[in-house]
C-alpha cells in the first residue's frame, strides 16, 4: 500500500493477533498476503495492525507492506487475561485496544486461520454505521448444545445454558435475558463500526461472566454474538473470506503454507494473480476436506443415507476428480 495515503483518516484497521507458535506466524503471513493481493483499490483504504510477540519474524517478509506492529510482551499478554485463564479473552482485549487507539476509525479483526478469496474492498464497504460483521451465523444455542453433546462435550455448553436461562445480563445499562433460541455467530472475522465501540466493555464483561460460569471455549464469540445482535445489524462475510477453523482443515492449510515457504515462493505470494489463484484453489481444497470429513464420520456411525448424500455432493462439486475417492477409502479403512 502507498505509505503516504495509508494513514489518512477514515480508513479501516485490519487487525491480526499472532503469538506463541511458529504455525500461527505463518498462517498470519498468508492471511496478510491474501488481504493485500485481493485489494483492488489504489491505497489508503485500510491500515494493517499486527499484534504479536515476535515482530522480527514478520518484518523480513512484510518489509514492502505497510504494517503497524504492536509488540506483545509477556506482561501485556498476561494482563490481557485479566483474572482469567481464558486465552480468547486476548482477542477482545486487542479489539478494545485498537478501538481506544483509533476511536474515529472502523476495525475488522481477522483470525490468523483466515484468508481472503474476494475483493478486500467489498469487506470494507460492507461495514456501515449501525452494522457489524461476523464470519457466518452458525447455530442456535439449542442446536449447539446438541452438536457438542454428540462429541461428548456437553458439560460446558449445558453449564452455559443453565446460567443464561436463569440470569439476566446487563448490556448498555439494561437488563437483558437470553435464551436457547439465540444465534451463535463465528467470530473468525469481526468487524465493528466506530459507533459500536461503546459496547466493547459490555462484550468483555459478558465474556468474563459467562466463562466464569461455564468454561466453554467459544464464550468470546458468544459474547460478541449476544451484544452485537442486540445492538447492531450483524452481517455475514463468508462469501469473501475462508475461515479454516477445523482441526483437519488447519493441518491441510498449514501444510500448503509451509510448502510455499519451503520452495521459496514468498515473492510469488506478493504477486496479486498468484496469491489470488492460490486462495481460490485452497478454498476448494478446504471445502472438499470438510465434505470428506463428514463422509468418514457418517460411515463410522453407519449413517449410510447421509454418507451417500455427502458423496453425491462431493461428486457434483468435483465431477472429474477421481483422486478423492481413494482418499476417502483409505481414511475409512484406517479408522
Amino acid at each position: 500500500m502507498n505509505q503516504e495515503n495509508s494513514f489518512k483518516g477514515g480508513i479501516t484497521n485490519l487487525v491480526y493477533l499472532s503469538y506463541g507458535r511458529e504455525v500461527e506466524y505463518y498462517r498470519t503471513l498468508f492471511a496478510i498476503f491474501s488481504a493485500v493481493a485481493w485489494y483492488t483499490g489504489s491505497g489508503g483504504a485500510f491500515r494493517i495492525i499486527l499484534y504479536t510477540d515476535k515482530p522480527e519474524v514478520f518484518e523480513p517478509y512484510l518489509s514492502d507492506i505497510q504494517i503497524e506492529y504492536y509488540t506483545l510482551t509477556p506482561e501485556i499478554l498476561k494482563q490481557m487475561l485479566g483474572k482469567s485463564d481464558y486465552i480468547h479473552r486476548r482477542k477482545i482485549a486487542v479489539v478494545g485496544l485498537t478501538a481506544n487507539r483509533y476511536p474515529n476509525e472502523n476495525l475488522i479483526f481477522l483470525d490468523s486461520d483466515t484468508f481472503f478469496k474476494a475483493d478486500t474492498q467489498s469487506l470494507l464497504d460492507r461495514l456501515q454505521a449501525g452494522s457489524s460483521l461476523m464470519h457466518k451465523r452458525e447455530f442456535t444455542i439449542a442446536n449447539g448444545l446438541s452438536i457438542f453433546a454428540s462429541y461428548n462435550e456437553a458439560e460446558e455448553p449445558q453449564a452455559f445454558v443453565n446460567y443464561i436461562t436463569t440470569n439476566n445480563i446487563t448490556i448498555d445499562h439494561s437488563e437483558e435475558h437470553f435464551g436457547v433460541e439465540e444465534f451463535c455467530w463465528n467470530s473468525g472475522v469481526l468487524g465493528l463500526h466506530n459507533d459500536s465501540y461503546i459496547y466493547l466493555p459490555d462484550v468483555m464483561k459478558t465474556s468474563d461472566i459467562l466463562y466464569a460460569h461455564s468454561k466453554w471455549f467459544i464464550i468470546e464469540q458468544l459474547a460478541f454474538s449476544f451484544v452485537l445482535q442486540l445492538k447492531t445489524e450483524v452481517k455475514a462475510c463468508d462469501d469473501l473470506i475462508i475461515h479454516y477453523w477445523g482441526k483437519r482443515q488447519k493441518v491441510l492449510i498449514d501444510s500448503l503454507i509451509k510448502a510455499e515457504f519451503e520452495k521459496g515462493s514468498v515473492e510469488n505470494l506478493k504477486k496479486k494473480r498468484y496469491c489470488q489463484e492460490l486462495t481460490l484453489s485452497w478454498e476448494k481444497k478446504v471445502k472438499n476436506d470438510i465434505i470428506i470429513e463428514q463422509v468418514v464420520i457418517c460411515i463410522g456411525a453407519k449413517a449410510w443415507f447421509f454418507a451417500i448424500k455427502k458423496l453425491i455432493q462431493l461428486s457434483l462439486k468435483n465431477p472429474f476428480n477421481f483422486r478423492l475417492y481413494p482418499v476417502i477409502y483409505k481414511e475409512v479403512k484406517s479408522g
